[in-house]
């Protein structure tokens, strides 16, 4: 069962959109986290439950705990907490990984093959029916697309797939990722087993990226990735202990960019800097560093993929999209050798440790179904509310996924549904109380949105209280750039 949760994660993650949506990443979660309860029920009734080293189990460990941490604690937990599970997630392939033998291992190989094929047929089929010039197959964009491939290309070559490695490499071409050209040309020069024509091959592409990373030094597309990287560094600074949260760098980003600048981005197109940025110093330094280790050892070919895709991580966003992030860890982790330690379970022992991991599951489960739960109520009161349904019906839907899980966007769409209905109603006032107290949970779940700090400063104005509208620019201000009073 295990070999299949990994390769649940890890074909399976690319392939729904890169799990960049919260349902598929909540379906894919929910899954494994069953599955993984039942399979240690199993070895937990049989008394012998393998361990990964302990090296390797302290690092999952604090990467966890900071994780969590940093989820929690951080001033947009409502988009850090699901963006906490998947790095949880990552982390998990690590701590399992040395439960898996060599045929497991193969097996899950096999699976990201299969997935690897999906994804260059579904390019080929885009490129020729709908004449798209650079396919994104089934992830999110085709620099994404681009960082999955060179994770697959070597595992391609070590199956000697070599239909699936032209393709692969087709589709490379077509990506036009100078960030995924570079990486593939640094792995090919660092991983001394591809050998002479390797090496001077890499050296050739390296060459050749390199000049032409310098002819777009003046581009619009560098200058706004420079942006990007000091506004993630400034961010890091600010917060150097547990950053802002994982998932949340586009929600602060307004407040380190320059009034009337507009470069927004959902990514800082730098994994690293924007590791730092969300989830701390500690956070970045102790995974950069339990990755290095993994990289001096093991396969050739899972060395080369997770080197080539660090590289281009350092110019562009692939480990950002969920699905990508745990194949890397996979690639990464299969480095890990089978651990031969395991832990006897006494029989008395064994029924508590069983109900202890299943009520820790359930817990689990309910938790990533909630959120889940709540994002349909919200994604279906926007639904209604475009059909113009009854604003009645909105707000309810509104109202339960809030009692659910709060989270900024709801809060606020049930301000704008009360504004709407206040033009209409010849006394406002109670519906404008409302807004109000709906605008206030949502700038207090979300304090760097500078349009609902103008909007509640707009409420309090219809209200007669021009005291408490100044209240709320000046609050607004300490973290929005372009609400500061002259």
């Amino acid at each position: 069962m295990l070999p299949l949760l990994v390769g649940l994660l890890v074909a399976g993650g690319p392939l729904l959109n890169g799990s960049w949506d919260l349902w598929a990443q909540s379906a894919l979660m929910l899954a494994v986290t069953i599955g993984f309860a039942l399979w240690l029920c199993g070895r937990l009734a049989v008394g012998y439950l393998p361990l990964p080293s302990l090296r390797t189990l302290r690092w999952v460990g604090v990467l966890a705990a900071l994780a969590g941490v940093s989820a929690y604690a951080a001033p947009l937990s409502a988009y850090a907490v699901p963006s906490g599970h998947v790095w949880v997630a990552a982390l998990w392939i690590f701590g399992v990984i040395a439960a898996l033998s060599k045929d497991d291992r193969s097996g899950v190989d096999q699976a990201v093959r299969a997935a690897g094929w999906v994804m260059v047929l579904l390019a080929f089929y885009q490129y020729f029916r709908y004449g798209i010039d650079r396919p994104y197959a089934s992830l999110l964009n085709q620099n994404c697309f681009a960082g999955a491939i060179l994770m697959l290309l070597p595992l391609a070559a070590q199956k000697q797939d070599w239909a699936l490695a032209g393709g692969l490499l087709v589709c490379l071409w077509w990506s036009h990722s100078v960030g995924a050209w570079l990486g593939l040309a640094a792995a090919l020069v660092v991983v001394r087993r591809t050998g002479a024509a390797g090496f001077w091959a890499g050296c050739a592409a390296g060459f050749i990226c390199l000049v032409a990373i310098y002819g777009k030094l003046q581009s619009p597309e560098v200058l706004h990735r420079w942006q990007w990287w000091l506004s993630a560094a400034r961010m890091a600074w600010e917060r150097p202990w547990f950053g802002f949260g994982p998932g949340t760098f586009a929600y602060v980003l307004p407040a380190y960019q320059e009034p009337g600048r507009g470069l927004t981005s959902l990514f800082a197109h730098q994994h690293f800097l924007e590791t730092a940025a969300e989830l701390g110093l500690p956070f970045m330094s102790i995974w950069t560093f339990g990755i290095l280790r993994c990289l001096k050892r093991g396969s050739p070919h899972k060395r080369f993929a997770a080197l080539a895709v660090l590289v281009q991580s350092l110019w562009d966003y692939s480990l950002s999209i969920p699905g990508n992030l745990w194949l890397f860890s996979y690639c990464a982790a299969s480095t890990v050798p089978e651990s031969s330690r395991a832990v006897n379970v006494p029989a008395r022992w064994k029924l508590p440790a069983c109900l202890l991991v299943l009520g820790v599951a359930g817990v689990a489960c309910r938790f990533l179904w909630l959120r889940w739960d709540a994002d349909l109520l919200r994604a279906r009161a926007v639904e209604e509310a475009r059909a113009g349904a009854p604003a009645e019906r909105v707000m309810a839907l509104l109202e339960r996924s809030r009692q659910v899980s709060e989270h900024p966007e709801t809060t606020r769409l049930a301000a704008e549904v009360e504004l709407r209905l206040a033009q209409s109603d010849p006394r406002p006032e109670r519906l404008l109380l409302s807004a109000a107290e709906h605008l206030q949970s949502s700038v207090r779940l979300d304090p760097y949105r500078a349009s609902t700090w103008r909007a509640l400063e707009g409420v309090y104005a219809q209200l007669g209280r021009p005291d408490l509208a100044r209240e709320a620019r000046l609050a607004g201000a300490a973290t929005c750039p372009g609400l500061r009073l002259p």
